[in-house]
């Protein structure tokens, strides 16, 4: 299975090159000040950019066959039966002094066959410098029922004295032997100050 997997990541490492490209020429999606714009795809793919290799289009949908979690639109990654990838990615605003925190809901069907193929989901963060950090990552071994709530803090690097922006982003890649995709949907981040370890002064004994 570990051969298999290998295989897979070289066989895609061609498409995941034409995507970076991809990415670069694309537009820069709006910001949110106070957290991600069409955070429940609601609105469509306002306040998003997508990327599908070489599917095209169609990654945020309303498709009744796959239930979003909350509404009726959500962002379905992979599972085209064709070796692909799918992203979408959302610029936000991070305030001074504050550590982002990222959720979001994620549904992982079984792919078919269940014991076979590669399907891969990675949540990344790039900062300012342009340095992606992964956030979290899921697999089709991790499929279960129903949506599953998702809660990652972002490393220090998005932790700044001044307002910094950034650029959270969903990517899958899988292969033809998966029919099934992530489903994510309402994605937000908050923000909260930052924690310190507490000050005890020193005691003064008496002589």
């Amino acid at each position: 299975m570990k051969a298999m997997f290998r295989k897979a990541r070289i066989a895609t490492s061609a498409l995941a090159a034409a995507a970076v490209v991809g990415l670069l020429a694309a537009p820069a999606a709006q910001a949110a000040p106070a957290g991600v714009a069409n955070p429940d795809f609601e609105a469509g793919a306002s306040g998003w950019n997508t990327f599908s290799l070489p599917f095209g289009t169609g990654i945020i949908t309303d498709d009744p066959a796959l239930p979003a979690h909350s509404g009726t639109w959500k962002a379905e990654l992979g599972g085209h039966g064709r070796p692909g990838m799918d992203r979408i990615t959302q610029q936000v605003t991070i305030p001074a002094l504050r550590v982002p925190v990222l959720t979001f809901w994620v549904h992982i069907g079984t792919p078919t066959p269940a014991t076979f193929g590669y399907h891969e989901l990675t949540v990344e963060a790039t900062a300012p410098d342009g340095t992606p950090y992964t956030l979290a990552s899921r697999t089709n071994k991790d499929s279960g029922s129903g949506y599953q709530q998702v809660t990652v803090t972002l490393p220090s690097a998005f932790y700044s004295s001044t307002e910094q922006k950034a650029v959270i982003s969903f990517f899958s890649v899988d292969d033809a032997a998966n029919k099934v995709p992530f489903l994510i949907d309402d994605v937000s981040m908050a923000y909260r100050l930052k924690t310190s370890r507490p000050f005890f002064p020193p005691v003064l004994l008496k002589p």
